[in-house]
């Protein structure tokens, strides 16, 4: 397959070190008729090594997936925002030394995905993520493409990224633990009726004002826990709404993801939103947690199912000890507790 010509834009010094990373991955790129096969979320067939030692991310959920796979001993290179992810510093303080390879909201840089001659890629659907995939396939890297954005998704994604790695038994350990988890809350919620679920408004990181459509694992993570995503009609990806939409759908609790807390404190200190049902109750809620998010596609998303179960039933849920369970949790997928990581479950919206 012809590759093709280097935009025109790329400076001259650019160009040179992607030749010289190119070589370097063509020298250490695994040999062909040793690799094994694997079909990844996208449908693409690709060949994989052995076992997979010189591992990159692209985005967090996919190195949070390969910290809860134990894997992250073998990270060659890493998202630029997990770098500065608590969690997984915490847990390996080398990350941050690593070589950033970019980010899925402003691209990724190949140049140094090469660089780091990795033997497997975990990328994403959007944006670049197929554009750059293919383009490592063309340098014989293995290359795999992970939609994890339900849960079945997201154990479909571990098992992929367990056996391009070389590791499949791996998955199964935390698949098996998020399973235990999710089935606390649905021995507790499963029988509420639909007419009786309480109705949640989940806030986007970007702005209060843009919500969780069907399509996204926030109205997955809602729905299990025993709720009723207003978003759940709604399609694609984050969905920009009015503040009248808001005030018609008058959601029983509002769950705020991380970044859009002071947002969140500020839009809703209007007189317009005082008679709104979460902020008469006082059940408007940031997502845990402050050392990773909850709200995100990866194994922690079934903590937040947890977590939003606790605040949607209380008393469905009292015999269930939330930090016993979190600490279990962590220390099961991540080899320390929560607790042990100094981590704050954080829920409030004041910034």
């Amino acid at each position: 397959m012809k590759r093709p010509v280097p935009t025109p834009h790329i400076p001259a010094w650019s160009a040179l070190a992607l030749c010289a990373a190119v070589v370097l991955a063509t020298l250490f790129a695994p040999t062909i008729g040793s690799a094994r096969t694997v079909t990844d979320m996208a449908g693409r067939v690709v060949e994989a090594p052995e076992r997979a030692t010189r591992i990159v991310t692209t985005y967090k959920p996919a190195s949070l997936c390969l910290a809860a796979l134990g894997l992250m001993d073998r990270l060659a290179g890493i998202d630029t925002d997990s770098k500065f992810d608590d969690l997984q510093s915490g847990l390996r303080p080398q990350l941050r030394k690593l070589p950033g390879v970019g980010r899925k909201s402003t691209g990724l840089n190949l140049e140094t995905i090469l660089s780091v001659q990795p033997d497997l890629v975990i990328l994403y659907s959007q944006k670049d993520g197929r554009q750059i995939a293919e383009r490592l396939r063309e340098y014989g890297i293995c290359a795999v493409i992970i939609e994890p954005e339900t849960f079945e998704g997201l154990f479909a994604a571990l098992r992929l990224i367990a056996t391009a790695a070389g590791e499949p038994q791996r998955a199964e350990r935390a698949i098996a633990e998020c399973e235990r988890v999710l089935g606390l809350v649905r021995d507790r919620v499963d029988e509420i009726p639909a007419t009786a679920r309480r109705s949640v408004y989940f806030a986007a990181p970007h702005d209060f004002f843009a919500t969780a459509t069907g399509d996204l694992l926030q109205d997955d993570i809602i729905t299990r826990a025993g709720g009723r995503n207003v978003g759940h009609e709604l399609s694609g990806f984050f969905h920009e709404i009015s503040p009248e939409q808001f005030m018609l759908w008058n959601p029983d609790l509002v769950a705020v993801s991380a970044h859009a807390r002071r947002k969140a404190a500020e839009a809703l200190a209007g007189a317009q939103f005082a008679q709104v049902s979460a902020v008469v109750s006082g059940q408007v809620y940031g997502f845990p947690s402050e050392l990773a998010p909850w709200d995100f596609p990866s194994p922690l998303s079934a903590l937040g199912v947890l977590w939003l179960a606790k605040r949607l039933y209380p008393e469905r849920m009292a015999d269930v000890d939330l930090m016993t369970e979190i600490d279990r949790f962590h220390a099961t997928l991540f080899g320390r507790s929560f607790t042990d990581l100094e981590g704050r479950l954080d829920d409030g919206t004041d910034g």
